[in-house]
């Protein structure tokens, strides 16, 4: 059931107690939805769009997220919503950093306009029960009382609470103050280029280390068009406007950016929550801070994390209590681990006294971008670059050898 006008009906709807009530309707909301309502749950969600929205994104989606949407929304993949690659393109601005793609055949990557993903995940919530209300503003929300406040100061109960509202989640504003850390968050600047402006660029996408502070530039295919982009710390980067001009004039792209609209967002860079909550309110996805500072990860962190919310109230609720925290932090383990491993490899990658000697290294270290595609496919964790590091680490010194002989 879904309202967007707010008749009579609906408003005596808005004014009924729900056992959940998630904010917010992208992956992760809907992902927590879907399951709560599949579970016999009355659940509902508050999103301030109606659908199908805009959002802005790389559109990444990886082998992780596609096993994680299986699981969760317990349908096939849906080929015809993505692009597809086994490849990838690394480069360090001008430079390419490998001969050929990366690797011949590896995992799949997939790209995907949220536009369409997002609207059909949010479906199959409305399809299993979760009641849905498009194009309302929460204005607020009272904690003490358990109720969200509409913009039109429609009330809506709730015994738990979920927010998935992305990275300036209101929710976390009213739990913490803030939604996110100045010092810590990332920002990226992308456009949406038609293909017919780039006729020599295929559906390899391309990762650029060169092209912001503590971050990188990217190319992604989609259906019609390629999405270009910058991102990397916000503190860091006081530039990245210039920083994308700079991007889209490559020599491979030879763009304008005055041809183009920018858009911008704040991305999550690996500062993810230790307590994602309190009680009896949990927050999920971007809101969380659950978001890759290496690949841009989001959107497979997103569908677990709303699916483990929604498992951990769902127990809390069969065991008549309303302290779900405890039992959300053990099932989201999995995605904290792989952001503190991300946390502590970057500082392999991104600080600049280290990036002339990671491009040089990485030129010959057809592993090391095997595996850094593994991971951006989410077809490993980042365990599995300890040993990658190993053996390019020896192989590295053993080129700086040849190098120092050949003087």
């Amino acid at each position: 059931m879904v309202f967007n006008d707010y008749n009579n009906d609906s408003v005596k709807r808005l004014a009924q107690k729900f056992d959940v009530v998630v904010i917010g309707g992208g992956p992760a909301g809907s992902a927590a939805a879907r399951t709560l309502a599949s579970l016999g749950r009355s659940v509902c969600v508050i999103d301030k769009s109606k659908f199908p929205r805009q959002k802005l994104c790389g559109g990444l989606v990886t082998t992780r997220a596609k096993t994680n949407f299986e699981t969760v929304f317990e349908r096939d993949w849906r080929s015809d919503l993505f692009v597809s690659s086994d490849s990838v393109w690394f480069f360090q601005g001008e430079k390419k950093l490998h001969d050929k793609p990366t690797p011949d055949r590896g995992p799949p990557l997939f790209f995907t306009m949220r536009f369409d993903f997002d609207s059909y995940l949010l479906g199959l919530a409305k399809e299993a029960g979760a009641v849905v209300f498009e194009n309302l503003t929460v204005k607020g929300i009272d904690t003490r009382s358990k109720k969200v406040v509409a913009h039109n100061g429609n009330e809506i109960g709730y015994d738990f609470l979920i927010g998935c509202d992305g990275v300036n989640s209101i929710v976390a504003k009213t739990l913490f103050g803030t939604s996110f850390d100045q010092k810590t968050i990332g920002f990226g600047l992308e456009v949406e280029v038609p293909r017919d402006h780039l006729p020599n660029h295929n559906d390899i996408p391309e990762v650029d280390f060169g092209s912001a502070n503590w971050g990188y530039g990217w190319t992604f295919p989609k259906a019609k068009s390629f999405t270009l982009g910058v991102g990397g710390v916000h503190r860091l980067n006081p530039n990245l406007k210039q920083r994308l001009s700079e991007y889209l004039s490559l020599s491979r792209n030879e763009l304008d950016i005055a041809d183009y609209k920018v858009r911008g967002h704040f991305i999550p860079f690996g500062d993810y929550r230790e307590k994602p909550g309190n009680e009896c309110v949990l927050l999920c996805g971007d809101a969380a801070g659950y978001v890759d500072p290496i690949t841009g990860e989001g959107i497979g962190h997103a569908i677990l994390s709303g699916y483990c919310a929604a498992r951990a109230i769902e127990e809390a609720l069969d065991e008549k209590h309303f302290d779900a925290l405890p039992r959300y932090l053990e099932l989201v383990k999995p995605i904290t681990k792989s952001l503190h491993q991300a946390n502590l490899f970057r500082w392999m990658i991104f600080p600049k006294p280290i990036q002339a000697p990671f491009a040089w290294a990485f030129t010959d270290a057809g592993t090391l971008r095997s595996g850094y595609l593994e991971i951006l496919a989410g077809h490993h964790e980042y365990d599995h670059l300890y040993g990658l590091f190993l053996v390019q680490v020896r192989k590295a010194v053993k080129k700086l050898g040849r190098k120092l002989i050949g003087r």
